[in-house]
């Protein structure tokens, strides 16, 4: 192959004795979406899935192939793909470039291809989640990060297993780890809708609530949280994951109580929203049809008050016996009083006598009554 050193994985099905040329036969360059410009390979004489490789070119005084050859054959995980082989070329320029080609398993089927055509349930997309937390785990303890987490550059078997790519030979910075949470978060949220290039990732989360666990939901929101220090690490990602079912999810049990309240304000629902708007559009509504009715009432309420005091109309009907000329002067008849206005009726408008009336007034019972209309 033209290489000056090739270095063999010793856990891969290759002999590290003979050369790497003579083991693979080139089956072509392929534009993948997910890893760039990759070539394709198929190992000689084996019904092994075929074997992809990518170029990565560094200053020769930068290059360390021996060292990120043994530090990537010593990474071991199930959710990791395979590496088997890398070759370094012989500078040829007068900037000392040096070409460096990674050889891995190659898996078809993409995370993307697998959402668009299968409808999973909640437990599988947990199955999914689990599975590359675990890796995104063992990286982080290894000071690894994966850098580009999308549907698209990671990979599912026919088995549901979960397949993704380190960053080769680099180490993370300060904001590394937080954003390939951000990244996996975003990446949940298409699990979860099927969709990409969302326009308001929040608002996407309050849409689902009701279809997925509160657990599943609160989990997204923390991932894609826009400030990085608040973002939780992988580490306390997969201790969420494991106790979901026991605790709620929370990255500090001092601030569960305001964690939930926020939590609760964030994933309210449009629908609560909209019926809540309904509900006082009805009561505002209802007020103004009745709000003739009531401000009749207020005035009536406020200015009217009905007094009967028939015992003491017989007391003075007897006191006038004697002189019934002066009985329309003197005899107190109950009346509706309005404030500022004159008596619409009177209980003795119609008397025929006076000896009439005082006969109708003995058959009354006395009562003291008093009452608001």
């Amino acid at each position: 192959m033209g290489n000056l050193q090739t270095l063999i994985n010793y856990h891969a099905p290759l002999n590290y004795a003979q050369d790497l040329s003579e083991q693979i036969i080139d089956q072509g360059m392929l534009e993948h979406p997910g890893l760039g410009s990759i070539q394709l390979w198929k190992i000689k004489e084996t019904n092994l899935p075929l074997l992809f490789s990518f170029h990565v070119h560094i200053f020769e005084k930068d290059s360390s192939i021996i060292d990120i050859h043994n530090f990537r054959s010593s990474l071991q995980h199930p959710n990791l793909i395979e590496y088997f082989a890398c070759t370094s070329s012989k500078a040829l320029n007068i900037g000392k470039v040096q070409s460096q080609q990674f050889f891995f398993a190659y898996y078809q089927k993409t995370l993307k291809e697998h959402i668009q055509s299968t409808a999973m349930t909640e437990v599988q997309i947990w199955k999914i989640i689990e599975q590359i937390v675990d890796v995104m785990v063992f990286l982080q303890r290894k000071n690894r990060y994966h850098g580009n987490i999308n549907s698209q550059s990671i990979f599912i078997t026919d088995n549901l297993h979960i397949k993704l790519l380190d960053k080769i030979g680099q180490n993370p910075n300060r904001n590394s780890i937080k954003d390939d949470v951000y990244d996996l978060g975003i990446l949940v949220i298409e699990l979860l809708t099927k969709r990409t290039n969302q326009l308001n990732f929040i608002q996407q989360i309050k849409n689902l609530y009701g279809k997925f666990t509160l657990q599943l939901l609160q989990l997204v929101a923390k991932m894609i949280d826009e400030n990085p220090d608040k973002r939780p690490d992988f580490n306390q990602i997969q201790s969420m994951v494991t106790n979901r079912f026991k605790e709620p999810i929370s990255l500090n049990n001092l601030e569960k109580n305001a964690y939930q309240n926020k939590l609760a304000s964030r994933i309210s629902t449009q629908g609560q929203l909209q019926n809540d708007k309904m509900k006082s559009t009805q009561d505002q509504s209802l007020l103004r049809s009745q709000y003739p009715y009531l401000m009749s009432q207020k005035s009536v309420i406020n200015s009217t008050i009905l007094r009967c005091d028939t015992n003491q109309n017989l007391q003075d009907s007897q006191s006038n016996n004697a002189s019934p000329s002066n009985l329309n002067n003197q005899f107190l008849t109950p009346r509706k009083i309005l404030s500022g206005q004159k008596p619409l009726y009177s209980t003795t408008a119609y008397r025929g006598s006076p000896q009439n009336q005082r006969y109708l007034d003995n058959q009354i019972t006395p009562r003291n009554l008093e009452f608001n209309l």
